[in-house]
C-alpha cells in the first residue's frame, strides 16, 4: 500500500468519524428546545431558514424525496406551528412552503447550536492553523465536487448505455 493510499484510507476513516458527529449534533440541534424535530425535519426548516419561501417540488428535489414523502414532512412541519403553505395565485396548482415566526425560532436555535460547535471545533486550533484549514477544506470540497459530477455523468452514461435500444 502506497503512502498516499494509507493516507486516504486514514482521511476516509477521519471524515467517517466527523460525519458522524455531525449527525449527532444534527440529532441534538432538531430535538432542541424549540421543537422536536426529526432529522428531515431540520433539513426542511434549514432549507427554508436559508433560501426563503420554497415550492413544494423544490424542496423535494434539495432533499431528494418523492413528493408524497414532502407532503408528510410539511404536514409535519404544519401541525409543530414551524411552516404553512400557501398555494400561487397564479398558478393553482404550485404550493409555496415558508416558515412561520416560530419556524424561524427554530432554524435560529437550530442554527446557533451548529454554529456553537463549529466555533468550538475551530478553538483548538490556532488562528493559522484555521486559516490553513479553511483553505484546505475549501480545495477538498471542489475537488469533491468535480469527483461527484465524474461519477454521475459516468453513472447516467453506463445506465443509459445498458437500456434497451
Amino acid at each position: 500500500m502506497s503512502g498516499l493510499d494509507e493516507r486516504a484510507n486514514d482521511f476516509g476513516l477521519i471524515v467517517r468519524d466527523i460525519l458522524k458527529q455531525f449527525m449527532q449534533l444534527h440529532d441534538a440541534a432538531a430535538c432542541g428546545p424549540q421543537a422536536n424535530l426529526g432529522h428531515q425535519d431540520l433539513r426542511v426548516v434549514e432549507y427554508l431558514g436559508e433560501a426563503g419561501a420554497q415550492m413544494m417540488r423544490s424542496l423535494a428535489e434539495h432533499l431528494g424525496v418523492a413528493d408524497n414523502s414532502m407532503t408528510k414532512l410539511v404536514d409535519n412541519l404544519e401541525h409543530q406551528g414551524l411552516a404553512h403553505r400557501t398555494r400561487s395565485e397564479i398558478d393553482r396548482r404550485v404550493i409555496h412552503v415558508e416558515l412561520t415566526e416560530e419556524g424561524k425560532k427554530a432554524y435560529a436555535t437550530a442554527s446557533y447550536a451548529k454554529f456553537l460547535f463549529h466555533r468550538a471545533l475551530l478553538s483548538v486550533l490556532t488562528v493559522d492553523e484555521q486559516e490553513i484549514m479553511l483553505v484546505l477544506f475549501r480545495k477538498i470540497a471542489r475537488e469533491g465536487w468535480k469527483q461527484v459530477e465524474m461519477l454521475s455523468t459516468s453513472t447516467s452514461s453506463s445506465a443509459n448505455a445498458d437500456a434497451p435500444s
